[in-house]
Formats: C-alpha cells, structure tokens, sequence
C-alpha cells in the first residue's frame, strides 16, 4: 500500500513528501505531531512486510542506529513494527548527499577532500567503537546538512565484527566501494569499511571510482587481483603523502590496512598537519532531493493532499537490485548474474529464458443476469418469432466469446510447469510437451542429480508459464571436477574456470616451484580431476618460483673446477676476470652472488677469475734464461742490475741473483715488468794446470779477466794463480796467471 500525502504513521507522523525511494524502501519528509518537528520516515515497502530476512535487517538497522550517537551519525527517534506498516523515524538532514556535491563540484582539492573524510572517519570510529561494522559506505550514504556538518546514515548492511564471518556465498554491498574480502568472501573486518573509506577518498579526489569492467561481476573481482592507482595519476596536483594515505587504506591484504577508522583518522590529521592544510567548511550541495521535497511541500494546496507518492529514484536501498549505475548497492552470486534454483546448482553453459510475467486477472466479464421480466405492454411489430430465436442465439455466442476471451487472457494462457526431476532428456521434453510448452536446454552441475539427468527446471516446477513458451531443462553435469591450470596458470583465468563450474578461489600459502614462473598457479587442492560438491573451495598455491640453493663457495679452484659445481649446483655462469694479488692465474676469486648466499635455481651467477701472474724463481740461471723464462710468463723485464750485496755471489757474473719483485710474487702483467739482479761477486775459479788458452776462456765465461806475466804460448800451462781458489772477484777484475814456457 501507498502512502499518500495526509496519511498518518501511527496517529503521529503526518506524511509530506517523498525524499527518496530505493529497493525495499521509501523515506519521507514527516511532521512528528506531538512534538512539532520535521522527521525523515524509512518506511519498508508493503512486499517485504512480511518477509523476515527484509525484516530483520529493517529491524537490525533500526537497533544498530539507535545504540549509536555522535554528531556525525544520522539520529534515530523512533521504530515500530507493528500493525501494516514497518518503519524508523530519524533526523531529517535538510541538505543533501556526498553523492550531490561530487555532481555539482567534481574533484575536490586534497584539503577539502580531507576535511570531508575527517568528519565521515570520525563517525564511522564510533560505529568501530559500538563494535559494529557499517559495510556499506559510499557518498549516497554520506548526508550533509544545513550547518554543513557530515553525517554517516544508512545502517542496513550493518554487522556485528564478531558476527561478520563470512557464512555466505553472495556478495553484499555497493560494487564501487567493496573491499577484497567483501568480493571473495572472507571474513569482514573493520578494515573491509577502511578500505570502502579509502575509495571515498581516491572519489572525492578524483570524481572517479578506481575499478572499470564490462559488468557488475568483472568490476568486483578487478580489486582481487589489482591495486588501487595512486590519486595523483588521474588528477594531478595531489601530494603524495595523500597517494601514500589511500594506498596503504585500500591495500589488498587487510592485515595491512589501517586496523579501524580511529587509526585511519590518526593518519589522516598526521597527514593534514604535515601538509599543514587550511581549515574547510563542507559546502552544502544546492539541488537536492531533500530541498525538492521541501519545496514540493511548501506548493502544496489541499487538493494535492490525495496524491499518490511518485517513484523517486535512490539507489541506496537496493541491495539486492542489479543495475547499470555504478553506485547501486547490490547483492551478487559468487561468479555469474543468473538466476540461483532451488537446487544447488548453476547453469555455466546457456542462460535461461527470462521468467515470464504472469499477467494481472483482468475483470471479470459481466455476463447476462437472469432478471424475471416485467409484461411490458404489447408492441406492434411486423417481425416473426424466427427472429427473436436468431436474436437469442447471437447473444448466447457473444456471451460465450466474451467468457473465453476473459478465462484465455486471465488465466487460460498460463500452465503449471511439470515436475521433470531426474527424468532423461526425451522424457522430460516430451512432457513439457504433453503440458503445452517448448523446450531448452541448459546445463548445471548437480551433486545430487547423476550425468546427463535432469536437476530442474527454469522456471521452477510448480510455478505458472506461458503456454508455448520454452522451458529450459537444467541438465545435470554431476559433480564438478577441479580444473586443471597447466593451460590457465594466470590467476584471473583460473578463477574464471572455477566460477564456470560454480567453484570459489581461494589463495593459500605460495610454494616454490622449479618449472613454475613467480606468481603463475603452482598447484591447487584438492588436486586436479578431483570430484568436489557444487560451490566447494578451491584452495590455489601460487609460485614462489624456483626452490632456493646455496651459492658454493669456489675460491681458490681452477676455473674449470669452479664453473663445473656452480653448474651442478644448477646456476647459469657466467665468467668475468679480473686481478686479484692474493689468487693464482686462472683460478676462482669468488662469485657474485656471494658463496653463501640462497638464491632460485636457475638463476644467473658471476663467476669472477683471477688474471695475476706468479714470478717464477730465477736464481741461479743466466741471465739469458731468466728473460726466457720471464717472456714465457708474460712478464716484460723493466731492467737487469748487479746486486750491490757482497753475498750475492756466482760462478759466473751473468748469473741470477733474484727479482725484483721476488720469486712467488703474484702481480697484473699488464701492469708491472720485473728487474733482474745479477750476482755482485765472482767466485775466482780454479785455472792451475790449464793450457793458457783453456785458462783464459774459463776465466772469460766467469766475467774475468786473464792477466800473464810474461809472455806465453796458448799451449803453455798455468803454474800459479791471483787470487786462489775459493776468493770473489767484482765482474771484469783479472786474475793473475804465471805459466811455464
């Protein structure tokens, strides 16, 4: 039933006009007649009435505002249940909605936008403070009145935090402002309603809601698998102290989120000093439905007290409404807008017929009453009685048309849909048939219904059809089986293959996989191919990506030896080289990663190879083999010098003393060249008995020189020698001969 205006709730509130109507009710502007105030009246529609579940969260409203007081909540003065209508009197905001002025003013500036939050955060914090979680927050539900102070309203999603679990399978609240776990069904926290917070904020920044898609369906899930975009990326201007505000609000995981709204209003004046912005009054919107129905009030005569209450459009009391505006609160199934049966079922393949809509009885026909007839006075007349039957037998014909015409209109169109339960295909198409209607075919996954049987109907059994229309038979799938994601490893497409076969994701704990990229499904449970009942979970394990190994530690190897165990450890080498003065040529210096470190396998490794070059020991040798020993190793010789140290002694003056640098030493050839040092002193050797000649070349290769006395030939022998065996000589002294002629 209608309120008209006039009409009285309970003897005291006199209805005025309508504000706004949404899904399951109306709000009027009242007058309270006993205390002379303007009231708003939330009054439940006629059709829910009677319904418990609309009347218990009716009910549930009313309680969760009346507990509740503080200057930016919408008050609540009184609730009645009783008799035919159900309704709550609140405080009449004479203003508008969030909603109203974003249309009117568009993006506004950081300060203003968090002068509004500030007021919305402080009294959802004594919503959190209650105990309470609103669910439901969205700029239609954010009132600002004539003294321009915001007020939160709309408490009809409003749950228990201990009571909000998730025990359902739809998705419930407004498609723009729900939070992840809101979409994917687990449990709500206040942090679900900071989160709703924190795209209010990237709204009233941006004009704009964060989430795009071609559907209801396809803008919920976005946030499941995407993050909410920094503000300053769609409006520019905003600090990034307000980008890092609404992300760290909006983030995925709710654990790390902002706890409550008392937290996120800490942040918030943190942020707002920091910045240091100026004071804002909230402006009331201009054109508002509110206003409009004052004015409409005000115009009314005494004839208009009789009118019936137009539609008003409010999309904030339709939570079970599926519609084109992106700001509607709906109530969704987990993965597809079909119709759910009464079986628990879902029809992934063909949607089915739309219902048809059982037309209104129309009146009924008057048909001819018996009368007894009054003995008119006789009329002359030249017509014969074969006339007068003629006559009656029209009448009787239309009469009958007129009562065939008003059963097939009224109710002879319609049929009752058969029960097929359990019947195959043919059977059940037949008997559609015997009942007058055409058939289609659709299939559903049935737990209970074997392959290939029929689970049910659309329309249901029992329920009235057009004659001639089709019928869709759900044809049973059986059991669903779990997917397999080798061909669908992305997340949004495995998600996808559930929802089609009526499954609900659900993330667990990543694993390592060594054939599995980072981030891709490594793995589900129950596993692939199982047979699970309709609407189970699916718990799905994404990659970590290749189990981590220890780097080795290879310093000191060859390179052969190095690459070979950074290889069999399963890494990717790759072989820098560089000097290093404390590791031999060609070997392992180390390896970047370092030894020690965890890394995937598979990954890339730097093996970095000594280029230093050892000095080789040069004592003993000449000279001319010490610089072909040194050119062997690739070391240029810088310069030869005579060793000044009286110890330094040979048996011949070419001979190698040492190097400069030492033997041993491991230097960057390309960089440093050694000196040679030659012994200083010549050990005099032994010429006594020597032809003259043999004499002088042995002293010759020693670097002396022969001195004779006298003269004497070649083949004379020495009998004397100066200095004796066993003494030094510097190179180039002579040694004194004496012969025998």
């Amino acid at each position: 039933m209608q309120l008209k205006l006039g009409d009285f709730l309970e003897h005291r509130y006199r209805i005025e006009a309508p504000i706004a109507r949404g899904g399951m009710s109306t709000v009027y502007r009242c007058v309270d007649t006993r205390l002379g105030r303007t009231v708003a009246a939330k009054v439940m529609d006629d059709q829910y009435v009677g319904d418990p579940i609309f009347s218990d969260r009716f009910q549930r409203e009313a309680r969760s505002m009346a507990q509740l007081s503080h200057p930016n909540l919408v008050g609540v003065y009184d609730f009645s249940s009783e008799g035919d209508n159900i309704f709550l009197i609140m405080e009449l905001i004479n203003g508008g909605t969030l909603r109203e002025l974003l249309e009117e003013q568009g993006p506004l500036p950081a300060y203003a936008a968090v002068s509004v939050l500030r007021s919305i955060l402080q009294g959802l914090a004594a919503v959190h403070a209650a105990g309470l979680i609103h669910r439901d927050l969205k700029p239609d539900n954010v009132l600002i009145n004539s003294q321009n102070q915001v007020k939160l309203s709309d408490f009809g999603l409003v749950r228990a935090a201990a009571a909000s679990n998730a025990t359902s399978n739809q998705i419930i609240g407004t498609v723009s402002y729900l939070s992840p776990e809101q979409v994917s069904g687990d449990d709500i926290t206040m942090a679900s309603d900071v989160y709703s917070a924190g795209i209010l904020l990237f709204e009233l920044l941006t004009a704009t809601t964060p989430f795009a898609g071609d559907s209801q369906i396809s803008r919920a899930f976005a946030r499941l698998d995407s993050d909410v975009p920094a503000p300053s990326s769609r409006v520019s201007g905003v600090p990034k102290l307000i980008d890092e505000l609404v992300a760290t609000a909006t983030a995925r995981n709710p654990e790390e989120r902002f706890a409550d709204a008392a937290e996120f209003l800490t942040a918030l004046e943190d942020v707002a000093r920091e910045l240091d912005f100026p004071p804002y009054i909230v402006p009331v919107p201009k054109n508002t439905a509110t206003q409009r129905a004052a004015a409409h009030v005000a115009s009314l005569t005494d004839a208009d007290a009789t009118t019936v209450i137009g539609s008003v459009n409010d999309n904030a009391d339709a939570p079970t409404t599926v519609v084109g505006s992106p700001n509607m609160t709906m109530q969704l199934p987990p993965s597809a807008p079909e119709e759910t049966s009464v079986f628990p079922t879902a029809v992934p393949e063909v949607a089915p017929p739309p219902q048809p809509v059982v037309a209104q009885p129309h009146p009924d026909v008057d048909t001819p009453a018996v009368v007894e007839s009054l003995s008119p006075a006789p009329v002359v007349t030249n017509r014969g009685r074969g006339g007068i039957v003629v006559w009656w037998i029209v009448v009787a014909i239309i009469t009958t048309a007129i009562a065939i015409g008003a059963w097939w209109f009224g109710s002879g169109r319609y049929g009752e849909v058969p029960q097929v339960l359990g019947m195959d295909q043919t059977t059940a198409s037949q008997t559609l048939a015997d009942h007058g209607f055409g058939t289609a075919i659709a299939t559903v996954y049935d737990d209970d219904i074997p392959v290939d049987l029929v689970a049910g109907t659309k329309p249901a059994s029992g329920s009235q059809a057009v004659k001639g229309d089709d019928v869709t038979l759900l044809v049973s799938l059986g059991k669903p089986t779990v997917p397999d994601f080798a061909e669908q490893p992305d997340v949004s497409a495995y998600r996808a293959a559930l929802s089609s076969r009526t499954l609900q994701y659900s993330e667990g704990e990543s694993v390592y996989s060594d054939s599995v990229e980072e981030g891709k499904i490594a793995e589900v449970s129950p596993g692939v191919g199982s047979e699970v009942p309709v609407n189970s979970t699916i718990t799905v394990h994404l990659s970590k990506g290749p189990t981590p190994v220890n780097v080795p530690n290879v310093r000191d190897q060859s390179r052969e030896e190095a690459i070979g165990q950074l290889r069999n450890a399963g890494f990717d080498v790759t072989v820098e080289t560089r000097f290093d003065d404390s590791v031999a040529g060609e070997h392992a210096i180390g390896t970047q990663p370092e030894a020690g470190s965890q890394i995937p396998k598979g990954s890339k490794i730097t093996l970095h190879v000594s280029t230093a070059t050892e000095i080789p020991d040069l004592f003993g040798l000449t000279e001319r083999e010490a610089r072909s020993l040194l050119a062997e190793s690739g070391i240029r010789v810088a310069e030869v010098i005579r060793s000044e140290d009286s110890s330094a002694v040979g048996e011949t003056a070419s001979d190698v003393y040492e190097s400069s640098p030492p033997s041993g030493t491991l230097i960057d050839s390309s960089q440093t060249a050694v000196t040679i040092v030659l012994v200083g002193e010549v050990e005099v050797p032994n010429v006594v008995g020597k032809r003259l000649s043999e004499a002088r070349r042995i002293l010759h290769d020693a670097g002396l020189e022969a001195k004779v006395a006298t003269s004497a030939s070649n083949s004379s022998r020495v009998l004397y020698q100066s200095p004796t065996i066993f003494s030094t000589l510097a190179p180039g002294e002579e040694v004194e001969l004496r012969v025998l002629n």
